[in-house]
């Protein structure tokens, strides 16, 4: 039964689910960012696709897979390396072999260290910009056809708020947030006039308590800097993603949402 809820903005009228029939491929869905999305995509009547990059994450996922399923959804999970062409053409393709078709990439993949930059070395870097940055190239690379051949499609990317404002220990990550930044508004440029869009959403930090640990010595120093005086959670951040995931947000082109508590004003 397709469930329906009411649209406060339409006086009372109901309306479909915002997602219904459309299949959602989300990389780093092994994460607590990634396995909200995948939630809140669901609840909204998207199949999904959840990749994962480590053995350690497969049990979670599986738990994530069989909730989405008991929610009517079709559920598709895969680990893959998605830094290189191979991993990420099986991970294309098992979701197109699968589910029919990809109209959601979220690019959620990624590593983020917290590393004093006098003590970075150039494998780091490399390390880091690879699994940032090269998987959602390699990933977006393979499903952009996909979509430019239905004519239909969303790509959010997960960056962060340290791309705008920077932060001490957070060098790798902010350059790599930077750079997919930088990828996404370029790109948009070579999608063109197609009915297919791309953007960002950079978190700002997430509470410890909810899941995504963020240093610890900085927590407090965080939380006053903020004009809200909290952290976020997953909960605050989801709601961007299903937005810039939605036919509501046909006209963002190459934006950056930042559920940030006020970190970054952009």
């Amino acid at each position: 039964m397709v469930r329906m809820r009411p649209c406060q903005s339409h006086r009372g009228k109901w309306e479909m689910p915002r997602l219904k029939d459309r299949v959602a491929l989300i990389t780093g869905a092994g994460n607590s960012i990634g396995r909200a999305v995948a939630l809140a995509f669901a609840r909204e009547g998207a199949d999904l696709v959840l990749h994962f990059e480590e053995e350690g994450q497969r049990t979670a996922v599986g738990d994530l897979a069989r909730d989405l399923e008991r929610m009517g959804r079709r559920v598709l999970s895969l680990r893959a390396d998605v830094t290189n062409a191979e991993g990420a053409y099986g991970l294309v393709e098992t979701a197109v072999t699968g589910l029919g078709r990809v109209d959601i990439l979220v690019n959620n993949a990624g590593l983020r260290p917290a590393i004093s930059f006098v003590d970075t070395t150039a494998e780091q870097f490399d390390l880091v910009m690879a699994a940032n940055v090269r998987s959602a190239f390699m990933v977006t690379r393979m499903v952009l056809p996909l979509m430019f051949a239905q004519n239909y499609g969303r790509i959010v990317s997960t960056v962060s708020d340290v791309a705008y404002h920077g932060a001490p220990g957070y060098t790798l990550y902010g350059a790599a947030a930077g750079a997919l930044l930088g990828f996404t508004r370029s790109l948009v440029h070579d999608i063109g006039p197609r009915n297919v869009t791309a953007n960002c959403v950079a978190p700002g930090a997430i509470d410890p308590k909810a899941g995504n640990p963020v240093a610890q010595a900085g927590v407090e120093v965080l939380r006053r800097a903020l004009p809200s005086q909290r952290l976020g959670s997953v909960d605050d951040v989801t709601p961007a993603y299903l937005f810039l995931a939605s036919d509501d947000a046909q006209h963002m082109i190459g934006q950056c949402i930042s559920p940030c508590g006020g970190a970054v004003m952009l």
